[in-house]
């Protein structure tokens, strides 16, 4: 009896380097999350979260407090407030030019660089423009016509990316779009899209080469210029399939550039800057 006690009690003292290590790993993730938390808390960045998701559900009466978020020298740093107002500007049917420098001059007391809205407001003007093609001549018909529906469907997709921003299961227009042609669908949205097969060597002209049936299992997405972590996250829900089901697709997401927010911002800038 005497003996087993003692084993165990060695087991025990033998066991308590490991357990301390266990409650040291324990408490310094609970420290970094607290740490998290409260940053989060103090910068009221969940407030500004709370925020866009209003904005892109279109609720009313919103304008008085973005102001005050916007002057709240707590409520987040100056990059937030200023995608913050970008993400309000954008959703906007409209605002007036009063209107717009009321929140310019808000967001340049708050230590923010106005650059980045620069280069959306001018963005806003063309896509007004491509609303209304008719109204603008010069360029020939069909010169405006492409302009139109480069700029239209670009800001569709931008529109589409704001409001797929929330934290709820959409298919971004990338994903639609993937989905459709690894799914032999036909769309608005993919009709300009070319199509080849190295199998059928001596076609030049892609409308007229056979298309394949079987929906496509495997695709590469390369996005030319700037990919995000939005699109990415959304394709790779996709290829999990629907209620559980797996889609058995897989789908290789690439760019030429990866940006993040900070990115996304500093590049906005520099387009700003281009246009003065």
């Amino acid at each position: 009896m005497v003996t087993d006690n003692t084993a165990r009690l060695t087991s025990a003292v033998n066991s308590l380097p490991q357990l301390l290590e266990k409650k040291r790993l324990i408490d310094m993730h609970t420290t970094v999350a607290s740490a998290i938390l409260n940053y989060i808390k103090s910068r009221r960045l969940d407030t500004l979260f709370e925020f866009e998701e209003k904005i892109m559900s279109k609720a009313a009466n919103l304008d008085r407090n973005l102001m005050d978020l916007l002057t709240d020298a707590d409520a987040g740093n100056p990059e937030d407030k200023m995608r913050l107002f970008i993400i309000y500007y954008i959703c906007s049917h409209s605002m007036s030019e009063v209107e717009f420098d009321h929140y310019s001059n808000a967001l340049q007391k708050a230590g923010c660089d106005l650059n980045p809205l620069n280069y959306i407001k001018r963005w806003k003007a063309y896509a007004k423009m491509a609303a209304t093609p008719n109204q603008y001549v010069g360029g020939g018909t069909k010169t405006v016509s492409m302009f139109s529906k480069l700029v239209s469907q670009g800001s569709s997709f931008v529109m589409e990316g704001v409001k797929n921003l929330v934290v709820k299961r959409h298919n971004l227009p990338v994903t639609r779009i993937v989905d459709e042609l690894m799914e032999m669908k036909t769309s608005q949205e993919t009709e300009d899209y070319r199509y080849f097969d190295p199998k059928q060597l001596r076609m030049t002209d892609s409308s007229q080469i056979p298309r394949n049936r079987t929906p496509f299992q495997e695709a590469i997405v390369f996005m030319v210029g700037g990919g995000n972590y939005i699109e990415y996250q959304n394709l790779v829900d996709y290829t999990k399939g629907k209620a559980g089901v797996p889609s058995n697709k897989r789908v290789i997401y690439g760019a030429t550039t990866l940006n993040n927010a900070k990115e996304f911002l500093k590049q906005l800038s520099h387009l700003g800057q281009e246009l003065h």
